[in-house]
Protein backbone atom coordinates (compact mmCIF):
# COMPACT_ATOMS: atom_id res chain seq x y z
CA UNK A 1 0.00 0.00 0.00
CA UNK A 2 1.10 3.55 -0.66
CA UNK A 3 1.92 5.69 2.39
CA UNK A 4 -0.34 8.57 3.35
CA UNK A 5 0.82 12.08 4.17
CA UNK A 6 -1.14 13.20 7.20
CA UNK A 7 -1.37 16.32 9.31
CA UNK A 8 -2.92 14.73 12.38
CA UNK A 9 -4.97 11.81 13.65
CA UNK A 10 -7.31 11.68 16.64
CA UNK A 11 -8.47 8.19 17.71
CA UNK A 12 -11.73 9.50 19.20
CA UNK A 13 -13.55 12.83 19.03
CA UNK A 14 -17.14 14.01 19.51
CA UNK A 15 -16.98 17.17 17.37
CA UNK A 16 -16.07 15.99 13.86
CA UNK A 17 -19.39 14.61 12.68
CA UNK A 18 -22.17 12.50 14.19
CA UNK A 19 -21.37 10.37 17.21
CA UNK A 20 -17.94 9.45 18.49
CA UNK A 21 -15.47 9.22 15.62
CA UNK A 22 -11.84 8.80 14.70
CA UNK A 23 -10.63 11.80 12.71
CA UNK A 24 -7.90 11.96 10.09
CA UNK A 25 -6.49 15.14 8.57
CA UNK A 26 -4.52 14.56 5.39
CA UNK A 27 -1.66 16.87 4.43
CA UNK A 28 -1.48 18.59 1.06
CA UNK A 29 -3.96 20.72 -0.86
CA UNK A 30 -3.71 22.39 -4.25
CA UNK A 31 -7.08 24.17 -3.98
CA UNK A 32 -5.86 26.60 -1.28
CA UNK A 33 -9.07 28.51 -0.59
CA UNK A 34 -8.76 32.16 0.39
CA UNK A 35 -9.47 32.47 4.11
CA UNK A 36 -8.86 28.77 4.78
CA UNK A 37 -8.75 27.95 8.50
CA UNK A 38 -5.96 25.40 8.05
CA UNK A 39 -3.41 26.73 5.53
CA UNK A 40 -0.72 24.79 7.42
CA UNK A 41 -2.18 21.65 5.80
CA UNK A 42 -1.51 22.84 2.22
CA UNK A 43 2.11 21.74 1.80
CA UNK A 44 2.35 17.96 1.61
CA UNK A 45 6.05 18.09 2.47
CA UNK A 46 5.17 19.45 5.91
CA UNK A 47 3.10 16.41 6.76
CA UNK A 48 3.97 13.13 8.43
CA UNK A 49 4.31 10.08 6.22
CA UNK A 50 2.55 7.11 7.76
CA UNK A 51 2.17 3.49 6.72
CA UNK A 52 -1.43 2.86 5.66
CA UNK A 53 -1.61 -0.55 7.33
CA UNK A 54 -0.39 0.95 10.61
CA UNK A 55 -3.07 3.64 10.40
CA UNK A 56 -5.80 1.09 9.65
CA UNK A 57 -4.77 -0.82 12.78
CA UNK A 58 -4.96 2.37 14.86
CA UNK A 59 -8.46 3.16 13.63
CA UNK A 60 -9.81 -0.34 14.06
CA UNK A 61 -8.32 -0.67 17.55
CA UNK A 62 -10.59 2.12 18.83
CA UNK A 63 -13.59 0.36 20.35
CA UNK A 64 -15.61 3.47 21.24
CA UNK A 65 -16.10 4.93 17.76
CA UNK A 66 -18.87 4.53 15.21
CA UNK A 67 -16.98 5.92 12.27
CA UNK A 68 -14.15 7.85 10.68
CA UNK A 69 -14.10 11.46 9.47
CA UNK A 70 -11.51 12.43 6.84
CA UNK A 71 -10.56 16.06 6.22
CA UNK A 72 -7.65 17.98 4.82
CA UNK A 73 -5.76 19.37 3.30
CA UNK A 74 -7.51 17.72 0.37
CA UNK A 75 -8.23 14.01 0.87
CA UNK A 76 -9.05 13.33 -2.78
CA UNK A 77 -5.52 14.30 -3.80
CA UNK A 78 -4.33 11.14 -2.04
CA UNK A 79 -7.20 8.98 -3.23
CA UNK A 80 -5.08 6.05 -4.42
CA UNK A 81 -3.41 5.65 -1.01
CA UNK A 82 -6.59 6.49 0.89
CA UNK A 83 -8.94 4.03 -0.84
CA UNK A 84 -7.67 0.80 0.80
CA UNK A 85 -7.88 2.42 4.24
CA UNK A 86 -11.49 3.50 3.66
CA UNK A 87 -12.42 0.07 2.32
CA UNK A 88 -11.00 -1.54 5.47
CA UNK A 89 -12.91 0.88 7.70
CA UNK A 90 -16.18 0.22 5.90
CA UNK A 91 -15.60 -3.55 5.92
CA UNK A 92 -15.49 -3.35 9.73
CA UNK A 93 -18.92 -1.69 9.76
CA UNK A 94 -17.74 1.82 10.65
CA UNK A 95 -19.32 4.83 8.99
CA UNK A 96 -17.41 7.26 6.80
CA UNK A 97 -17.66 11.05 6.57
CA UNK A 98 -15.37 12.79 4.10
CA UNK A 99 -14.75 16.42 3.13
CA UNK A 100 -13.47 17.53 -0.27
CA UNK A 101 -12.89 20.91 -1.85
CA UNK A 102 -13.73 19.30 -5.19
CA UNK A 103 -17.42 19.19 -6.02
CA UNK A 104 -19.19 15.87 -6.29
CA UNK A 105 -20.07 16.65 -9.91
CA UNK A 106 -16.43 17.30 -10.79
CA UNK A 107 -15.28 14.07 -9.16
CA UNK A 108 -17.99 12.04 -10.92
CA UNK A 109 -17.25 13.50 -14.35
CA UNK A 110 -13.54 14.30 -14.23
CA UNK A 111 -12.19 12.45 -11.22
CA UNK A 112 -9.88 9.45 -11.45
CA UNK A 113 -10.97 5.88 -10.72
CA UNK A 114 -9.73 6.02 -7.11
CA UNK A 115 -11.65 9.22 -6.36
CA UNK A 116 -14.78 7.81 -7.94
CA UNK A 117 -14.43 4.59 -5.94
CA UNK A 118 -14.30 6.57 -2.69
CA UNK A 119 -17.58 8.44 -3.25
CA UNK A 120 -20.00 5.50 -2.73
CA UNK A 121 -18.13 4.49 0.43
CA UNK A 122 -19.09 7.78 2.10
CA UNK A 123 -22.13 7.83 4.37
CA UNK A 124 -21.76 11.62 4.47
CA UNK A 125 -19.88 13.48 1.74
CA UNK A 126 -19.30 17.23 2.01
CA UNK A 127 -18.13 18.98 -1.13
CA UNK A 128 -16.98 22.29 -2.49
CA UNK A 129 -14.28 24.83 -1.71
CA UNK A 130 -14.63 27.31 1.12
CA UNK A 131 -15.64 30.65 -0.43
CA UNK A 132 -14.91 33.51 1.94
CA UNK A 133 -17.60 35.76 0.43
CA UNK A 134 -20.22 33.07 1.08
CA UNK A 135 -19.23 32.41 4.70
CA UNK A 136 -22.15 30.80 6.51
CA UNK A 137 -22.07 28.81 9.75
CA UNK A 138 -25.81 28.20 9.99
CA UNK A 139 -25.27 24.52 9.16
CA UNK A 140 -22.94 22.14 10.97
CA UNK A 141 -19.56 21.09 9.58
CA UNK A 142 -19.40 23.57 6.67
CA UNK A 143 -18.09 27.13 6.44
CA UNK A 144 -19.73 28.59 3.33
CA UNK A 145 -23.18 28.34 1.74
CA UNK A 146 -21.95 26.78 -1.53
CA UNK A 147 -20.78 23.62 0.23
CA UNK A 148 -23.20 20.72 0.03
CA UNK A 149 -23.83 17.93 2.54
CA UNK A 150 -24.73 14.66 0.83
CA UNK A 151 -26.19 11.70 2.70
CA UNK A 152 -25.19 8.75 0.54
CA UNK A 153 -26.58 6.03 2.80
CA UNK A 154 -29.54 5.58 5.11
CA UNK A 155 -27.27 5.49 8.17
CA UNK A 156 -27.48 9.22 8.88
CA UNK A 157 -30.38 10.10 6.60
CA UNK A 158 -32.43 11.24 9.61
CA UNK A 159 -29.96 14.08 10.16
CA UNK A 160 -30.82 15.70 6.83
CA UNK A 161 -33.98 17.21 8.33
CA UNK A 162 -32.24 18.13 11.58
CA UNK A 163 -29.21 20.06 10.34
CA UNK A 164 -30.52 23.36 11.70
CA UNK A 165 -30.57 21.86 15.22
CA UNK A 166 -26.97 20.58 15.20
CA UNK A 167 -24.50 22.95 16.83
CA UNK A 168 -20.86 23.19 15.83
CA UNK A 169 -18.47 22.43 18.69
CA UNK A 170 -14.78 22.52 19.47
CA UNK A 171 -12.61 20.36 21.69
CA UNK A 172 -9.54 21.46 23.60
CA UNK A 173 -6.94 18.72 23.91
CA UNK A 174 -3.81 18.57 26.02
CA UNK A 175 -1.01 16.57 24.43
CA UNK A 176 1.53 14.43 26.25
CA UNK A 177 4.00 17.33 26.09
CA UNK A 178 1.44 19.76 27.53
CA UNK A 179 0.68 21.33 24.14
CA UNK A 180 -2.90 22.58 23.74
CA UNK A 181 -4.71 21.69 20.52
CA UNK A 182 -8.10 22.68 19.15
CA UNK A 183 -10.31 20.76 16.79
CA UNK A 184 -13.85 21.34 15.64
CA UNK A 185 -15.66 24.07 13.77
CA UNK A 186 -16.04 27.77 14.58
CA UNK A 187 -15.88 30.98 12.54
CA UNK A 188 -12.22 31.69 11.83
CA UNK A 189 -12.09 34.82 14.01
CA UNK A 190 -13.54 32.98 17.03
CA UNK A 191 -11.23 30.03 16.44
CA UNK A 192 -8.21 32.35 16.26
CA UNK A 193 -9.29 34.23 19.40
CA UNK A 194 -9.65 30.96 21.29
CA UNK A 195 -6.19 29.84 20.13
CA UNK A 196 -4.68 33.12 21.37
CA UNK A 197 -6.46 32.77 24.71
CA UNK A 198 -5.16 29.24 25.20
CA UNK A 199 -1.60 30.28 24.31
CA UNK A 200 -1.77 33.00 26.96
CA UNK A 201 -2.67 30.58 29.75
Amino acid sequence: MQPLYIHDFIPSTAVEGPGQRACLWLQGCSIRCSGCMVPHTWDRNKGKQIDTVELIDKILSSDDIEGLTVLGGEPMEQAEALLPLLQAVKARGLSLMLFSGFTKEFLLTQGNTFQQAILPLCDIFIDGPYIKELTDFSRPWVGSSNQQIYFHSSRYQYLEQQLHTIQNKVEIRIGENGELKLNGMLPKEQFTDLQKLLKSL
